[in-house]
């Protein structure tokens, strides 16, 4: 008989124990430690938070369908909340209603965040969740979310165990993309050596063991130290679950009646609980015996593999009774855990009648996946269900609801399929309408082209006059406007703009202003539809339709920088940023105004501000779509400045995310895998020749027109009238011009002459990069280039440069779009030797000033060859002492009594970044704190 029940010392685990306090050193970090059962993983976090100077916040995933969040309700339980914590997190606080609302989700997540950051800054602050393999979606999701935003609480710990030897496939996924967050690490805790072993029972026993009996020990136990404690109360024979179980034979019969229950009650069960299925006056021997322990108001198993061993060692009738006494124990709200006795008891009726009152739960707390796993309990349970007063199309309707907000798209599909042949459309015209606007969103969502279909029999289906109408025509606009098919989506949202009206539907009509707004500024008058968009984001704001507010900014913002007003699309990005915080949404519905930040930087060549904005959004989590598009941002960034293999990766990543392309801009990435070949030396026709074939082309004039600049420059092909074989100019494409884009702003359209030319000017030339746009591509003269309408300045400058104008140079000047200037700087003088020198001289200024080392150097062997001499090579624009134009408007906002933090909000930077700013700032001014910089600021006038 063993002296002690554990080793009072932790054994063999000094590495591990290390590791932890390295990456507690370096927070924010997070460590997800591994390993078998029974290996002491458990033991391992414990004895490590117990010695830290933390705040240490401990919850345990559950091994129960239907519970969500589990660790995280366990690991705030007596957390003093602020009200409007309290209000954000009710999802998580026993007894709290949480808000309604398609932002609650993202606002639980995002309070969790806060508050976590609130509480740093009182001390370190370290979370520890426990046995992750058990882990519900919801749960999954939050810690994801959590681990990747983790840098908003800089002095952060979180500490996540699970089980390798029973990682389900989803969390197996989870912890796959996490590897990739570059403050995570891994811990593996492997079996102990013989020699631990021999520690362990040294340990144990208060004295040294005899040999033959410590390699017996480590043979069986293969160095499990769970296992190592169950061989010492002999090893005759028995199996490990035998061993396991030996500690619970040695208790009196009272002591294991209440063992056996508490196995059935799950991984903790209540002390007031117990007592009702069981008589505890035994409890303490249990404890005293090292199979229970103490966990907060109840009991736990000191392990998981002893309440295994005890379940498996229970005869079915057994644990049928005791199914059955939890079942009359638990209280009515616990319906996840009833639904869970009452079932085991063979209960069918009263489960499901529980399944569906946990699902409502479930949906109360905003756990969509745990909602349809119970409303999925309720379907199979269906021939027990004739006492609930609810029909079966109620249940498959609110199934395929949660399964939309759960992105269980291919499961919702066949759920609201199922409802949709079971309705009557005669008799529930509406409903049938509904049904199939919600498949439609999952259909879409899926890439299926039949969800348009969904779309127009929703809308077909209702009445004139009736009060849906205008959200199923609003719908119906938004699908047009990806496929795209502008006229049709005008017509809807025209519609939908006059039945939204009608039925007094204020968030409807603001979302149909938006998309007329939209529809007609790409034909190409942005100024007329301004007051469109102010009116919708007036109405949404009126009436709380957040999300509608916000797509109101982000749409504007995109639109400014699409007809070059890069200034109003950073100050409109801004000011979307700063309503998503306020809103508690700015790791959510913020991350598109950041991306529409990052293009108004990249296009008015703020490269510098631009990364820092994309690697702060990147630290946000974004979706799959806006992840993609960031990256494509920076790898164009580090493309021109000279790191194709870094932009090769982000392509490779953005395809893994996304596929083929994204929303915002369908052939960001097809152009930029282009560029990047071009730049590796390889061939772009596999991207290019594709995108160019795509049927939309003319849709999304802005942004093929950069595209067939990339694909003139790589020789793919040539204008209409220069395809280089001589032939005339052929006519305009009827097809291109149905449905067009059309009008331009400030120039031709695409159905005028090009631009005059010498005859010197029309042979094919060599562009920036020294590459003949004529040569042969797949044995093959270039083909004539699709004919495409010009909108706006922009893109009329993007199409003087493809045509190859000189007026091209002044277009973009007056944009103020330095990296296009450059590039149409360098092609212009290798084609007019007498504007060369100046021509050349502007362009590696520009290159300096944005660090496009490529671009330089196409400019300096030019100018090598042409004998030019450049004046000011290899420097950067600065201003006074050194300062970048970064610094200067960091340096502002320190004048301005702005501190770290709030410099970061305001820039939408890290605070880290912003810190590093800073610290640079004092160095070359010389100065030692913020009130002397910004005295010295004041004082040389560096603001004026």
């Amino acid at each position: 008989m063993s002296a002690q029940r554990v080793s009072p010392v932790l054994v063999g685990r000094a590495e591990e124990f290390t590791r932890l306090g390295d990456a507690f050193a370096d927070v924010p970090a997070t460590v997800l430690v591994g390993g078998e059962a029974g290996v002491g993983k458990s033991r391992l976090v414990a004895e490590f938070v117990a010695g830290l100077d933390a705040r240490v916040l401990v919850g345990g995933c559950v091994e129960l369908d239907g519970l969500p969040f589990a660790p995280f309700v366990a690991a705030l339980r007596g957390v003093a909340l602020t009200d409007r914590e309290r209000a954000d997190l009710a999802s998580l606080v026993p007894g709290l209603e949480p808000r309604p609302g398609d932002e609650a989700r993202p606002r639980l997540f995002e309070g969790v965040l806060a508050l976590l950051a609130r509480l740093s800054e009182q001390q370190p602050v370290v979370l520890v969740v426990e046995d992750a393999h058990w882990a519900d979606r919801s749960s999954r999701d939050l810690l994801d979310f959590l681990v990747r935003n983790q840098r908003a609480v800089p002095r952060s710990l979180i500490v996540v165990t699970h089980r390798t030897d029973e990682t389900s496939r989803p969390l197996r996924a989870v912890l796959a993309e996490l590897g990739r967050v570059p403050w995570v690490r891994s811990v593996e805790l492997g079996r102990l050596s013989a020699r631990d072993v021999r520690q362990q029972l040294r340990e144990i026993l208060g004295s040294e063991p005899d040999p033959e009996f410590a390699r017996a020990v480590f043979r069986r136990s293969a160095g499990n130290p769970l296992f190592v404690e169950a061989l010492l109360d002999g090893s005759d024979g028995r199996s490990l679950a035998e061993l396991l179980l030996g500690r619970v034979d040695r208790l009196g019969p009272d002591a294991v009646a209440i063992v056996r229950a508490a196995a059935v009650g799950g991984a903790r069960v209540s002390h007031a609980v117990l007592s009702r299925v069981v008589d505890t006056t035994a409890i303490r021997s249990t404890v005293d015996g090292g199979v229970l322990v103490v966990d907060g108001d109840g009991y736990a198993f000191r392990h998981a593999l002893i309440r295994d061993a005890v379940c498996a060692d229970l005869l079915p009738g057994e644990r049928v009774d005791l199914h059955a006494r939890y079942a009359q124990a638990l209280p009515e709200d616990a319906a996840a855990e009833l639904t869970h006795h009452r079932h085991a008891a063979g209960d069918l009726t009263g489960a499901v009648e529980a399944a569906w009152r946990a699902a409502d739960t479930a949906r109360r707390a905003l756990a969509y996946a745990e909602q349809l796993a119970m409303l999925e309990r309720v379907l199979d349970l269906w021939d027990h269900a004739g006492h609930l007063d609810v029909d079966r199309s109620t249940v498959l309707e609110n199934a395929g609801e949660a399964a939309w907000r759960a992105g269980e798209d291919s499961r919702g599909v066949e759920l609201t399929t199922e409802l949709l042949a079971s309705l009557d459309i005669d008799a529930e015209r509406i409903r049938y309408a509904a049904v199939l606007e919600q498949r439609a969103r999952m259909l879409a969502r899926l890439g299926r082209p039949e969800a348009l279909d969904d779309h127009r029999r929703a809308v077909d289906t209702v009445p004139e006059g009736h009060a849906i109408r205008g959200y199923l025509l609003n719908s119906l606009a938004d699908r047009l406007m990806e496929v795209p098919a502008p006229d049709e989506a005008r017509a809807a949202a025209e519609q939908a703009l006059g039945a939204s009206h009608h039925a007094g539907d204020d968030p409807s009509e603001a979302a149909a202003l938006i998309t007329l707004a939209v529809l007609d500024a790409r034909e190409g008058d942005l100024d007329a539809q301004l007051p469109r968009l102010a009116t919708a984001a007036a109405i949404a704001e009126s009436v709380a339709a957040h999300q509608i507010r916000l797509r109101a900014l982000r749409w504007e913002s995109s639109l400014s920088e699409a007809f070059g007003r890069l200034d109003r699309a950073e100050e409109l990005a801004r000011h979307g940023l700063q309503t998503a915080r306020e809103l508690g949404l700015a790791r959510s519905a913020g991350v598109e105004h950041a991306v529409a930040l990052a293009m108004a930087q990249v296009g008015g060549g703020k490269w510098d501000e631009a990364v820092e904005c994309i690697d702060h959004a990147l630290d946000h989590a974004p979706p799959p779509n806006h992840h993609a598009h960031l990256l494509c941002l920076k790898g164009y960034v580090t493309l021109h400045r000279g790191d194709p293999d870094h932009a090769a990766w982000a392509v490779a990543r953005a395809r893994d995310l996304v596929g083929s392309g994204f929303s915002q801009d369908p052939l960001l990435l097809a152009r930029l895998d282009a560029e990047v070949r071009r730049a590796q030396g390889h061939d772009p026709a596999e991207v290019l020749l594709p995108a160019l074939d795509l049927p939309h082309l003319a849709h999304a004039s802005r942004f093929a027109w950069p595209l067939l600049v990339i694909a003139r420059r790589a020789g793919i092909v040539a204008p209409p009238w220069d395809n280089g074989t001589g032939g005339r100019r052929p006519a305009r494409d009827a097809g291109a011009e149905g449905g067009a884009e059309g009008g331009a702003e400030g120039g031709a359209d695409a159905g005028s002459e090009p631009p005059t030319r010498d005859a010197a000017s029309v042979q094919p030339r060599r562009d920036a990069a020294g590459v003949p746009p004529g040569r042969d591509v797949g044995g093959g003269p270039p083909r004539v280039a699709p004919e495409l309408p010009v909108v706006g300045p922009v893109q009329r400058a993007w199409s003087l440069t493809f045509h190859g104008s000189p007026e091209a140079i002044p277009a973009w000047e007056d944009l103020n779009q330095p990296f296009h200037l450059a590039s149409t700087l360098v092609e212009h003088a290798a084609e007019n030797p007498k504007a060369r020198a100046d021509d050349l001289r502007r362009a590696v200024q520009l290159a300096d000033a944005l660090q496009a080392a490529p671009l330089r150097a196409r400019a300096a062997d030019l100018a090598r060859r042409a004998h030019v001499t450049l004046t000011g090579e290899g420097t950067a624009k600065r201003t006074s002492f050194g300062l970048t134009a970064r610094e200067v408007e960091v340096l502002r906002l320190v004048t301005d009594g702005l501190a770290n933090r709030e410099i970061a909000e305001r820039l939408f930077i890290s605070a880290k970044t912003a810190s590093v700013h800073v610290s640079n700032i004092l160095g070359k001014l010389g100065v030692a704190n913020r009130v002397e910089a910004a005295a010295t600021a004041h004082r040389l006038g560096l603001f004026e």
